[in-house]
């Protein structure tokens, strides 16, 4: 009787999915060297909200349809901060209070000579900072967060000036020396609208770089060259991140009355800046939402995933950090061409990717599966389709679903988040080499792309696995 059998796995992980084929159930032999092996590799949870909104789902899947909402994080352990500067924040009340991991708030008001001793300006730094830690809305909220918050905005006016901007940097600076173990992460999503320079602003931002601060900027909103502003123009330097906006349609973002993210050489990253949700400033109770646009929720979004960064590897200085982000991107971004003849240069997508073992909506298959096979891994009731297996004239052949997100027709082992899947064959479990064998895809339906793998094979018995590698990340 001719056994099937199908292996799942991504790197040095390995999952086995025992499958039913031609009336036996094949389970792979666990030898003493593999199970001892397997024992030392670390596994750590995930999280999952179903309904979070479309960017967070572009945080997980680059490729995704804007119907994509589900977003599973990683939940890390070493805690790390966020400096926010930006507006004030609403009282920490109970809709921030229901994420755990939020660990301390602290927010100063940042004030110049003669300016009011107090704030009523809240509604941006409360938005910003609900995309980072807010329950449902945050990219971070598996990660132990404390937050240090200084209000550039003293009185009732929506505006600031560039000298507060650098006196909060300088507060930033003492804070962070006051207690330099804790891994930080500077966020400003706002900048000058007007084309300027500081020679002082760049040597704060370098200071905060030098001591260890990974440093996250917009790149602003003035649909122009972002070398023209600051402190977006900083994003040349490593370990400055300027992060500019895309769109719904993975493509440099572009609102109304002419405004625009700022592109060019400076901008590192793209994130989501179009009708991203976030808590409502005004009334924040559990699911009621606001939304937001432009460069801003893409600086936030792309600190909160720095902010994982660091805490997965606290080792890393703003450069890795950088780097990681940018490896573990997608180049889904295309900018425009400076010029009419100009080729356009492509910019990775920031992704917060969940750890390849976790089970996030503990329904007992694990998120790199439920990705893979196109079920989501968010929601327990939705498990992938079962595989078919069949000896058909010499050939074994195995029929199941792939992702029309990650399945890429023009060169379909690699996927669209940049991993690579292979089918791999064996008749002894022992020697395992690459099958040699044809594919074919059927049609785009629900969200998978039908497939069949056919490889010619004589054996009497016949192994087959899979085997998908994710991207490198690089320190």
């Amino acid at each position: 009787m001719t056994e099937t059998a199908l292996r799942i796995s991504r790197g040095i992980f390995r999952f086995l999915l025992p499958i039913l084929a031609l009336g036996q159930v094949s389970a792979e032999p666990l030898t003493a060297d593999r199970v001892e092996a397997e024992r030392d590799i670390p596994i750590v949870p995930n999280g999952a909200v179903a309904d979070a909104g479309w960017a967070l789902g572009r945080l997980n899947k680059a490729s995704s349809t804007t119907s994509n909402t589900s977003y599973v994080y990683p939940e890390t352990t070493t805690p790390v901060r966020l400096y926010l500067i930006d507006t004030g924040v609403s009282p920490i009340g109970s809709w921030f209070e229901a994420n755990k991991n939020l660990k301390s708030f602290r927010s100063e008001l940042v004030r110049a000579t003669g300016d009011p001793e107090t704030s009523t300006v809240v509604g941006h730094g409360t938005q910003m900072l609900s995309l980072v830690v807010g329950p449902g809305t945050g990219a971070a909220v598996g990660t132990p967060v404390h937050v240090v918050n200084y209000n550039i905005y003293p009185g009732a006016n929506a505006s600031t000036t560039l000298g507060r901007l650098q006196d909060a940097i300088f507060e930033v600076l003492d804070d962070y020396d006051a207690n330099p173990t804790l891994r930080s992460v500077l966020c400003i999503p706002n900048s000058s609208t007007y084309q300027a320079s500081s020679a002082l602003l760049e040597s704060l931002v370098n200071q905060a770089v030098q001591r260890g601060i990974t440093v996250v900027v917009s790149a602003g909103n003035q649909k122009d060259k972002v070398s023209k502003y600051i402190p977006s123009a900083y994003g040349t330097k490593a370990g400055v991140i300027c992060v500019g906006a895309s769109g719904t349609d993975n493509k440099p973002w572009v609102g109304p009355n002419g405004t625009g993210t700022n592109t060019g050489t400076a901008v590192d990253l793209y994130a989501p800046g179009q009708n991203v949700r976030t808590l409502n400033p005004t009334d924040p109770q559990p699911g009621n939402y606001a939304y937001a646009d432009g460069t801003s929720p893409a600086c936030a979004l792309t600190a909160a995933a720095a902010l994982v960064q660091l805490s997965r590897n606290p080792s890393f200085t703003p450069t890795q950090v950088e780097k990681a982000l940018k490896s573990s991107g997608v180049a889904a971004v295309a900018e425009p061409p400076t010029s009419p003849t100009a080729i356009e240069e492509p910019k990775a997508l920031v992704q917060v990717l969940p750890d390849p073992e976790g089970d996030s909506d503990l329904d007992g298959v694990s998120d790199i599966i439920e990705g893979f096979f196109g079920s989501n891994p968010a929601s327990a009731a939705s498990t992938p389709v079962p595989m078919a297996l069949a000896r058909v004239s010499g050939q074994a052949r195995i029929s199941f679903d792939i992702s029309s997100d990650l399945f890429n027709p023009a060169s379909p082992y690699d996927l669209n988040d940049g991993s690579k899947w292979k089918v791999q064959i064996s008749d002894n479990l022992a020697i395992w080499q690459d099958a040699s064998g044809s594919l074919t895809p059927g049609d785009a339906a629900e969200g998978v792309i039908p497939v069949i793998f056919s490889v010619p094979s004589a054996a009497a018995n016949v192994f087959l696995r899979i085997e998908v590698t994710p991207p490198p990340v690089e320190p």
